[in-house]
């Protein structure tokens, strides 16, 4: 019975919001969201916070670790509602039951950063990282970057003989150019850039970070480097103020397509 009031709200409660009164009477909440840092590090949650709290007077409480994190800390009913960038897991995380709702709301691609272009689709250009032994920053962090990085990896190792090993690290060349850093995106990039090394690293942060590195940017057309963001609701005491949460970036799309660094881009709302 519980589980069928809260799904009401879920999914009814966006067509009712005229109904159930203005801001002020959720004037005090507050809600704890873990993100992601590459949500944190691009900017983009700075800018939307304010207006949300602005509109609703919910106060967001901003927790900035890797997916896979978010995950274990919603799992702890450490926190009230996820936004994630790593698919697989968020639709095992529903389907094992520790969400009920899951909307994608805005997307970028992947991108590699380093010192200088690389020649050759990407798993050819991580292939010569190795072949070259230049070096690479992992984040190792189980985020959803991290995940990525190790699908590209097993790219890679269908195109070359190149020894892997799959440990704690995740899966990764067994190279001694390979540096795993368990920490966010912004502090790859920050040691990609000390060290000159390459890192891989969602769109919108890099360009948020490119003014203030010496390493530059570099895309490549795969949709296996397309980035959806997604909102996980929760079942718990805050499913009012966070389906509010997840409207508002569905609602306010144009604040995500405006939202720019250097009059470029950084994400795009809706689905890829």
């Amino acid at each position: 019975m519980k589980r069928a009031i809260l799904l009401f709200f879920v999914f009814i409660l966006p067509y009712l919001q005229g109904c159930l009164g203005t801001s002020e009477e959720v004037s005090d909440q507050t809600i704890r969201l873990a993100t992601t840092t590459s949500m944190r590090d691009s900017g983009l949650l700075a800018e939307l916070l304010p207006i949300f709290t602005e509109e609703t007077g919910i106060e967001v409480d901003v927790i900035a670790v890797g997916s896979g994190a978010a995950m274990n800390l919603a799992k702890a009913n450490d926190v009230d509602v996820l936004i994630s960038h790593s698919p697989a897991n968020e639709i095992q995380f529903i389907e094992e039951g520790y969400g009920i709702n899951r909307t994608t709301f805005a997307w970028n691609r992947f991108v590699l950063i380093g010192p200088y272009q690389l020649s050759g689709n990407l798993s050819e250009a991580m292939s010569s990282l190795i072949t070259e032994n230049k070096c690479f920053i992992s984040r190792g962090d189980s985020s959803g970057t991290h995940i990525k990085e190790q699908d590209v990896w097993r790219s890679v190792a269908e195109i070359n003989d190149f020894t892997f090993i799959n440990n704690e690290l995740g899966y990764h060349p067994d190279w001694e150019g390979y540096q795993s850093i368990g920490q966010g995106m912004g502090a790859a990039i920050t040691i990609a850039n000390e060290l000159e090394c390459w890192t891989l690293s969602d769109k919108g942060t890099a360009l948020f970070r490119l003014d203030n590195i010496e390493l530059g940017i570099q895309e490549f057309e795969s949709l296996e480097l397309v980035n959806p963001y997604s909102v996980l609701l929760l079942e718990n005491n805050k499913i009012l103020e966070t389906t509010l949460f997840r409207d508002f970036l569905l609602n306010n799309h144009d604040l995500i397509d405006t939202y720019t660094v250097g009059n470029q881009t950084l994400f795009q709302s809706g689905m890829p």
